[in-house]
């Protein structure tokens, strides 16, 4: 039973049969395929660099068993991790679905690791195989691996997007190798998140808490088979691999991923394919907004608008639902929670939809202070996590620190507050963690890529407002002047070691930083200096 406590910020929703979707991954595109057999399940339309296709439903599911026999017969095993590296190729959803069928586990990669990033995040997991598109990030993958493999112990297998496939499905369908029996708790996906200690964590989600997670939240918004649905999110992210493509799978709806985000393309996809939805983070809307032909275009189809993957301002949601005569809803979800944890409902007003709304079935929410007791209504304390979306835990910490207390309670890090009728606000992070543009940016992490360079002694990063992307990335240094110039020679040094979006724009060389009495450097004296200092309005 729904609760939410009138005098207290806590809601709770006690788990019901129909809010757990017992089945794997497998499974669940093997039931659609039957409930749907000829609604597309994934279209590729009009997108530069990549073919057009359109698979139905049934198509999807027999090309997932054919790969899956062929990932067996050809010497994986089940249990076996693999990683999956590229961008939003229709080839990553099908070998998403075939690891799935083969009772395998996924760790996802951001086709913007360089090879460092990409040692260490197979490495972690002791990953046996890794499938991978031909090109990414404008290079050619295979120069990188082949200087990455020597280093991954585990790593024996290695298939393309493209001719690996191919020849995986065609032994798949001549092969007499039987699939095994997949248990819903089995571990599935893993997605990497940073935390506060700057060593990137490895999520461990469940068959069932990604599909209950996703299904909920496409339930949640009214989503029917057959609707299209493009989606803005990089399959990488949880909002891609599992809320965007799984939650379409469990009601039968179609899926159009972008391949590569370009505003006109979008567009494009949007009025010729007819989508009634669009899900992806607020920059994508403010970039589609100042298409120069964005007034010109046939837009009447699309009828809803979800963000994610920051908090933005309702003004700012307002001005989307105007401008794109759509309703536009807020969703709020991590990695650790399979994704969406809570959402608005479709008849909310524009003041409800831009708060994160009301938790998803089964799922339990509380705000509490330090001492981690639950705080009044409307009184801002830290957001508390409970329900069928929680990960198990993380594969790589030593100490087995998860979050997760004996109660089963996550704490998410984020600043809330609950009202009266259990919608939850988001009002800031207590972590230090940067979003920019709806991806996440850890200080402490980018902090130590940049002390590997030899002319830094100290580093301080931290967050500045930004208009577009609502944060940027800045970088206070302490540095040895000998080696160091200026901040555009540090800026070229990154280029060739951290992904480009971990890159600050704003670098800035100090001789002395503010600091507390026990040595600990002051951010927020220096966050409070360079907003004044570049005359930037604060969020």
């Amino acid at each position: 039973m729904t609760k939410p406590n009138k005098n207290l910020s806590e809601w709770i929703d006690i788990m019901q049969e129909s809010d757990l979707v017992s089945m794997s991954l497998g499974e669940l595109i093997d039931s659609t395929a039957q409930k749907h057999p000829n609604v597309e399940a994934l279209v590729y339309s009009n997108q530069p660099d990549i073919n057009d296709i359109r698979w139905t439903y049934k198509q999807l599911s027999q090309m997932s068993t054919d790969l899956a026999k062929g990932f067996l017969d050809s010497g994986f095993n089940a249990g076996d991790t693999v990683g999956v590296w590229g961008p939003n190729h229709p080839e990553w959803i099908l070998v998403e679905y075939a690891l799935a069928k083969a009772g395998m586990k996924m760790v996802t990669l951001n086709p913007l690791y360089k090879e460092q990033e990409l040692i260490f995040a197979l490495n972690t997991v002791n990953a046996t195989g890794l499938i991978h598109a031909d090109e990414i990030a404008g290079c050619r993958a295979s120069e990188m691996i082949g200087r990455a493999h020597p280093e991954i112990a585990s790593l024996k297998f290695l298939h393309s997007f493209d001719t690996g496939l191919k020849k995986l499905i065609q032994n798949g369908r001549k092969s007499s190798v039987q699939l095994p029996t997949v248990n819903p708790k089995d571990v599935f996906m893993i997605q990497y998140t940073s935390g506060t200690t700057g060593t990137p964590k490895a999520a461990q989600m469940t068959h069932e808490a990604l599909i209950t997670a996703s299904k909920n939240s496409h339930v949640r918004w009214e989503i029917t088979a057959g609707q299209k649905v493009c989606h803005g999110f990089p399959l990488f992210h949880i909002g891609g691999s599992a809320c965007m493509t799984l939650g379409a799978a469990s009601m039968g709806a179609v899926s159009l991923p972008l391949y590569i985000f370009k505003p006109s393309v979008t567009l494009d996809i949007i009025e010729h394919e007819k989508c009634s939805m669009f899900i992806g983070a607020p920059v994508l809307l403010t970039a589609m907004l100042e298409d120069p032909n964005f007034k010109n275009r046939d837009l009447s189809s699309l009828k809803c608008i979800i963000v994610g993957g920051s908090n933005p301002p309702v003004e700012l949601l307002k001005k989307f639902s105007r401008e794109f005569d759509a309703d536009v809803i807020n969703g709020y979800g991590m990695t650790e929670t399979c994704g969406l944890s809570s959402s608005a409902l479709p008849s909310d007003s524009p003041e409800l939809k831009a708060m994160a709304g009301l938790p998803l079935p089964g799922v339990s929410m509380r705000v509490v202070d330090k001492d981690y007791k639950i705080v009044n209504s409307n009184e801002t304390g830290e957001l508390l996590y409970k329900g069928p979306g929680l990960m198990i835990g993380y594969a790589n910490l030593l100490d087995g620190s998860s979050g997760i207390n004996d109660d089963g309670w996550f704490a998410t890090g984020d600043l809330a507050t609950m009202n009266d009728d259990g919608y939850i606000n988001i009002v800031g992070r207590s972590k230090e963690m940067i979003i920019r543009g709806g991806e996440n940016l850890y200080p402490i992490e980018i902090e130590n890529y940049l002390l590997e360079h030899p002319g830094i002694f100290e580093v301080a990063v931290f967050g500045l407002p930004d208009p577009k992307y609502e944060e940027e990335c800045c970088a206070v240094v302490r540095v040895d002047s000998t080696q160091l110039d200026n901040p555009e020679q540090l800026r070229e040094w990154c280029k060739d070691r951290i992904s480009r979006w971990k890159i600050p724009k704003y670098i800035f060389f100090t001789d002395s930083f503010p600091i507390t009495p026990s040595g600990k450097i002051q951010k927020y004296k220096l966050q409070e200096q360079y907003i004044e200092q570049l005359a930037l309005k604060s969020n």
